[in-house]
């Protein structure tokens, strides 16, 4: 078994106050969290493992997860999934009869859908029919998607976030270019633009962070907000007086690839093809 041998450090202190701890346990926030592996992810890889995306359908505790593919593969981008109970098999989701290059996705919790975004535009699969149908904006390269009652998303080149209602669509943002984004229940939205990280409350815009570069942005169970970057998670606090905002690191996983919350709320996130959970021993002090 894979056993992940590394230091870990509370997100508020510096990066040269190292707590050396042992293998199985590490410091989020406040709380001592136990680091265990759970499986790997066999899929048609390239030789250097990329995972930039996970998801988790919870009503059938299936992970899905968006990669980079064999380099000699005619998609350079694909989805696969696979069932978190009994990973045995991964299904990979790609175009039959044409270039798909799923690169993003998201999910539809409620009705078992998950909307894929790529460079023919917006699909949808049906995953109690295991079926792919075209959804919208065929012919464009969709670099960013989410689902919250509506799907959003983003496409390449413009300054937009975008919001399909029917057959209308509404543009949400419209002053940066937007690689990622993601909108709690309140409304709010934390984007990552070309500046950097920003949160959006109506027409209220707070700068975060100058980092451009984070890897990706989830939200948890709790609605609680969440970045990554190589080998740190950041917790974004969005304040009732949204100038308070900010963001607290609160874990240093090394080479992390990315990150969700499984259907009790703790952590999973990837170390190459190699899937770990973090959850909360209770213990509130070092680990």
């Amino acid at each position: 078994m894979f056993v992940l041998m590394l230091f870990f450090y509370i997100g508020t202190v510096s990066s040269d106050e190292v707590i050396p701890i042992c293998s199985s346990c590490i410091q989020v926030d406040t709380s001592c969290y136990n680091v265990s592996y759970l499986f790997d992810i066999e899929a048609p890889f390239r030789s250097a493992i990329v995972i930039t995306k996970l998801g988790i359908l919870r009503s059938t505790n299936t992970l899905f997860f968006s990669f980079e593919p064999n380099i000699e593969d005619k998609e350079y981008y694909k989805v696969g999934f696979i069932n978190m109970d009994n990973p045995v098999n991964v299904s990979v989701i790609s175009g039959e009869n044409q270039i798909m290059n799923f690169g993003t996705f998201d999910l539809d919790q409620d009705n078992a859908l998950v909307y894929l975004g790529g460079s023919d535009g917006i699909y949808v699969l049906d995953t109690k029919v295991n079926r792919v149908a075209p959804y919208s904006s065929r012919g464009d390269l969709i670099i960013s998607l989410f689902y919250k009652g509506y799907v959003y998303f983003i496409r390449y080149g413009e300054f937009k976030i975008v919001r399909k209602k029917g057959d209308n669509f509404d543009f949400l943002f419209d002053r940066m270019l937007v690689k990622n984004f993601v909108i709690n229940k309140n409304g709010e939205t934390v984007l990552l633009g070309s500046y950097g990280l920003f949160v959006i409350r109506r027409d209220e815009m707070v700068w975060l962070s100058k980092n451009s570069y984070f890897r990706g942005l989830t939200i948890d169970l709790d609605d609680t907000i969440y970045a990554w970057w190589i080998d740190d998670i950041y917790k974004v606090i969005i304040a009732p007086k949204l100038s308070d905002s900010n963001i607290l690191r609160v874990a240093h996983i090394p080479k992390i690839g990315a990150l969700t919350f499984d259907n009790d709320n703790n952590f999973i996130f990837t170390v190459g093809k190699s899937l770990f959970r973090l959850s909360d021993t209770g213990n509130s002090t070092i680990c």
